[in-house]
């Protein structure tokens, strides 16, 4: 195994570049990972694979919109005909909202008219906001349907198997789109109309006003929404409704305020009827001083509003300063992190943006006061600040994080930054590869996520301009944050063929070694995707490189193969260890890279054990000694394979330094001292096995105060005396 010099005369006789750097791309350098990047590895502490994957979950749940904005909310959603078109069932408490605070556009009785005299299927076209859904609503209970269901906004209605729907049923789906109605024919309407008669179902199609059906016949079933209910009226009906009998005093008395009025009265001019539901479902619902009401009402309305992309615009240009901005941005990418943490990423973000400073306009001319405190800045840009436990690499610490008061608001922030400012668009890049070389992991995770999510809308320019730089950095940071971003772009399922693609193609042979290393980080994508034999091809050919940056990928990977999914896979991927180790048929590189592998799952990997710690603490086991002491068989691999690294030429001195962590680690439990002692004793094949293990026994016990394991060594050594062969 040889890394390539840094020898400009052993490496293709290359120059030096120049003091002041190289116009050459990142991908003309030579690599520099060597042994040294390994032993780091395998000395570390541990906990790394862990932390980033449960980072990585963390921050993709945090750049998700929520499912009940998309449909279904917590309803029941469940299929009906096969695989056909899922369906949603609207609850009784919605249906009875309807009943008792739907109020009636001048229009209504025209247009239940025009119902009745329409088919089953009845295609409603409207302004956005004018209220087609709680009319689509009212008008299914006037029709006597018992049970309402929404179809989900991607069915295609040519899998809608009306015939097996409930009796009496009305369906509705929102908001067609262009590309749907464009799919529409008569004959499917045609069709579905008869099915429907049948059952005495009805289906309500509702589509913006800017929507066009492709054919006149079509045309002709469009019933057109043009009269909107009185917003104020809405509001009232929903305060009294929403209040209840017991409350109806206090909705009488806050609804007779001034200011309460005047907040109704301004209702009238609200682009969304759902607005003003939602001002009357807060008026009745939140609590304090009636004076506070109104005042609470508009906050709570400015963090609905960023529900709207377009809102998200105008917010952030409203922020007091570019200081604020960024922080929005950075809470967007970083939030869960501590404040401090994202205070100062927001504040490098910043740095990017402002132009150099100059005389006339200085940055902070001097005995400037402070103008704005943090907490201002969190209020602004709807965040609060979270007692929590911060992870680190050395444990967890109370500390505060940062998060959007609604958690939806992350992705709609990222998204319109990226689309609509062109200058944050340029900078984005740099700074998120800055953060993804964070000194901190989970920094480094989260930023590579929401590259990933990026992609996913604009795939191209984020592969050009941030997936090939960090692949060919010289920073390994960024390779393992390539990968991750690549991972998470191809979760979208337009992308996937794109992505599987690109990997394909980083891990051919002769490509450049850092590319087959981000590929081999990149093994979850063919795992998922296309299986476990997909993704074990991919790194058994790169378990065959004599580059050790691809080298530590593999490594790397296989640990996370075990992590997965919380060891769910641990035992297939120690059989791929074990193959490379012991079957003696792939080489000598692939039997290295076996063993490092173990080795760095073996130091990295901790979990819950199984002794008893004592009240209130948990005793932390390495997971391959728990998974050893809960299977015989898996102790019977567990064992072959640490015979094999401390037996080994290249690995034996990480192999004996991991083996006296362990010792450390179950030292003061029981049952650990005893399970790590059977596992080595199941270790003894050979009486110079025997032997190492003996002489590493006597190490711990000899060791210093904070180095030993007198205990641990005790006990491995009674168990061998049990199970001696070199006597």
């Amino acid at each position: 195994m040889s890394a390539h010099s840094d020898n400009p005369d052993e490496d293709g006789g290359k120059p030096a570049p120049e003091p002041g750097g190289s116009d050459q791309p990142a991908g003309d350098e030579p690599d520099v990972f060597g042994m040294k990047d390994l032993r780091d590895a395998l000395s570390g502490p541990p906990g790394d694979t862990d932390q980033r994957l449960g980072t990585e979950r963390e921050a993709l749940a945090g750049l998700k919109v929520r499912a009940q904005q998309v449909f279904g909310g917590s309803q029941y959603v469940f299929s009906m005909g096969g695989d056909s078109v899922r369906l949603a069932e609207v609850p009784p408490e919605e249906i009875d909202e309807t009943q008792e605070t739907y109020v009636q556009a001048s229009d209504h009785a025209v247009l239940v008219q025009k119902v009745a005299a329409c088919s089953r299927v009845v295609l409603l076209r409207g302004e956005d906001g004018i209220g087609k859904y709680a009319t689509v609503r009212s008008l299914l209970v006037e029709s006597g349907c018992r049970r309402m269901y929404r179809l989900d906004p991607t069915a295609d209605l040519k899998h809608f198997d009306a015939q097996t729907v409930p009796p009496a049923a009305g369906f509705v789906l929102e908001n067609l789109p262009q590309s749907a109605a464009d799919s529409l024919t008569s004959f499917d309407l045609s069709s579905l109309d008869a099915a429907l008669r049948k059952r005495d179902g009805r289906l309500f199609i509702t589509m913006s006003s800017k929507v066009r059906l492709p054919d006149t016949d079509l045309e002709r079933m469009v019933t057109e929404v043009t009269a909107r209910a009185d917003p104020c009226d809405v509001v009232r009906a929903h305060v009294h409704w929403r209040s209840g009998p017991g409350q109806a005093a206090r909705a009488r008395r806050i609804l007779g305020r001034p200011d309460v009025t005047a907040l109704v009265d301004a209702m009238a001019d609200t682009p969304a009827l759902a607005r003003a539901a939602e001002t009357g479902r807060l008026l009745a619902e939140l609590t304090g001083p009636d004076e506070e009401i109104v005042r609470r009402v508009a906050e709570r309305l400015e963090q609905l509003d960023l529900c709207d992309p377009q809102s998200v615009i105008p917010w952030l240009e409203e922020l007091p300063d570019l200081a604020t901005q960024c922080l929005a941005v950075s809470t967007a990418v970083f939030g869960g992190e501590a404040y401090e943490t994202v205070a100062a990423l927001a504040e490098r973000l910043r740095d990017l943006l402002q132009p150099p400073e100059t005389a006339e306009h200085p940055d902070r001319p001097r005995n400037k006061p402070f103008t704005s405190s943090g907490s201002q800045r969190l209020k602004a840009i709807h965040a609060i600040l979270i007692d929590s436990e911060v992870a680190t690499r050395h444990g967890g610490a109370r500390g505060r994080v940062v998060r959007f008061q609604d958690p939806d608001t992350a992705l709609r922030v990222l998204e319109v930054v990226w689309a609509e400012y062109d200058a944050l668009r340029e900078v984005l890049p740099v700074w998120l590869r800055q953060c993804a070389a964070h000194q901190l992991p989970t920094v480094g995770v989260r930023a590579a996520v929401a590259a990933g999510v990026l992609a996913q809308r604009a795939f191209e320019a984020i592969r050009a301009h941030v997936l090939m730089p960090w692949a060919m950095d010289r920073e390994p940071r960024l390779w393992h944050a390539a990968a991750t971003a690549l991972y998470v772009a191809a979760e979208d399922t337009v992308h996937t063929e794109a992505v599987r693609n690109l990997v394909a193609a980083w891990s051919a042979a002769g490509t450049e070694s850092r590319l087959r290393a981000v590929a081999a980080r990149s093994w979850r994508i063919l795992f998922e995707k296309e299986g476990a034999e997909q993704a074990w091809a991919l790194l058994h050919a790169l378990a065959a490189a004599e580059e050790l940056d691809v080298v530590d990928a593999v490594c790397t990977s296989v640990t996370e193969y075990m992590a997965l999914e919380e060891g769910r896979y641990q035992r297939e991927a120690l059989d791929l260890v074990d193959q490379w180790v012991e079957s003696g048929n792939y080489g000598p590189a692939r039997r290295f890279v076996g063993q490092l592998s173990f080795l760095y799952a073996a130091n990295d990997l901790l979990g819950p054990g199984l002794g008893d710690a004592g009240e209130g603490t948990v005793q932390l086991w390495p997971e391959l000694l728990r998974a050893a002491a809960s299977d015989p068989v898996r102790q019977r691999e567990i064992a072959v394979l640490w015979s094999a690294v401390l037996n080994s030429a290249e690995v034996f001195e990480s192999a004996q330094e991991i083996l006296a962590k362990w010792a450390r680690l179950v030292e003061p439990d029981n049952r650990g001292r005893r399970a790590l002692a059977r596992l080595l004793a199941a270790c003894v094949s050979t009486p110079r096995t025997e032997r190492i293990i003996r002489h590493q026994a006597t190490a711990w016990t000899q060791a210093g105060t904070g180095r030993g394991a007198p205990l641990t060594a005790r006990e491995v050594l009674a168990c061998l005396d049990v199970r001696s062969i070199s006597r």
